[in-house]
This record gives structure tokens, C-alpha cells and sequence, in this order.
């Protein structure tokens, strides 16, 4: 099984590593309300999670010499680092919020203009549902994939 490209696996690790805070910025620029304030509340796990991959991209995807450029199998996780980049990408899209003025709505019922609609809203909550499901399936599949390539890469090394 060939390895990804370096170019490959280093997009991935800078993509674990800015797609949470453009997420944030993307939520915050559009109909900021009680579910940013509810982000921030549940920010312990959610920094947790963001910790670990910021660990696996700068362990595993940007040293040269890290798992995901030099073991066997490297695709996968590459493959996994991507679906969780995109999914929480996705998520901040779709997510509902405000409705403090009257007014909610994402940044997806923006754009096709329906914001602050109950069909807007269902659309969009939907799509977000499909969106958090492949931001934490990636990030598991990630997480799963880093600690197989580093037993690996371990008993290779004979430790």
C-alpha cells in the first residue's frame, strides 16, 4: 500500500488545526446567540477533542518523519483527519441559532434565503444532524487511526 504525498498529509494536519477556530469564526459571523453561548459553555470536552487533534497534527502529520508520512496504512487516517476538517466545517454551516430579536437562522438558511422560517429551520437542523455526525465519526476514525499507526510504527521499532 503506497503512502499519501507529504503535500497530502500536511494539508490534513494544518486542516485539524484551523477548521475548529473557522468554524467558530463562521457561527460567530452569522446569527450569533445562545447556541455560541452554549458552545462555549461545553467547551471542556470540545477543547479536549481540539487538543488531541492539534497532538495527532502536530505529532503525526507535520514532523516529516510522523506516523501519517511514513507508516503503511497512512491513507485511512489522512481520509479521517479530511471527514472530521469538513465536518465541523459543516456543522458551524448548518447550525441553527439567535432568535433573541426574532430573527435565527444559519448560515445555509441564509444563503437560500429562509432564515427565521420553520422549514428553514428543520432543512438546516437536518443537514446539521448528517454534518456533527461526520465531524465525530472522523474525529473517532482519526483518533483510531493514529493509535494503530503508532503501535505500529512501535513494534517496527522494536519498543
Amino acid at each position: 500500500m503506497s503512502l499519501p504525498t507529504r503535500k497530502q498529509v500536511l494539508g490534513a494536519g494544518l486542516a485539524l488545526v484551523i477548521a475548529p477556530p473557522i468554524a467558530i469564526l463562521v457561527k460567530g459571523a452569522v446569527y450569533p446567540g445562545w447556541m455560541l453561548l452554549i458552545i462555549f459553555f461545553s467547551g471542556i470536552p470540545l477543547l479536549l477533542g481540539y487538543a488531541l487533534q492539534i497532538v495527532i497534527a502536530s505529532n503525526g502529520m507535520l514532523r516529516e518523519r510522523g506516523v501519517f508520512n511514513t507508516a503503511a496504512g497512512s491513507r485511512r487516517g489522512v481520509a479521517a483527519a479530511w471527514l472530521t476538517s469538513a465536518g465541523v466545517l459543516l456543522a458551524a454551516f448548518f447550525l441553527v441559532d439567535g432568535g433573541d430579536d426574532g430573527t435565527y437562522g444559519s448560515a445555509f438558511t441564509m444563503l437560500l434565503g429562509n432564515s427565521s422560517t420553520p422549514a428553514g429551520e428543520q432543512l438546516s437542523g437536518a443537514f446539521l444532524l448528517l454534518a456533527a455526525l461526520l465531524w465525530l465519526g472522523g474525529w473517532l476514525w482519526l483518533v483510531v487511526e493514529w493509535v494503530v499507526l503508532l503501535v505500529r510504527a512501535r513494534r517496527a521499532a522494536g519498543r
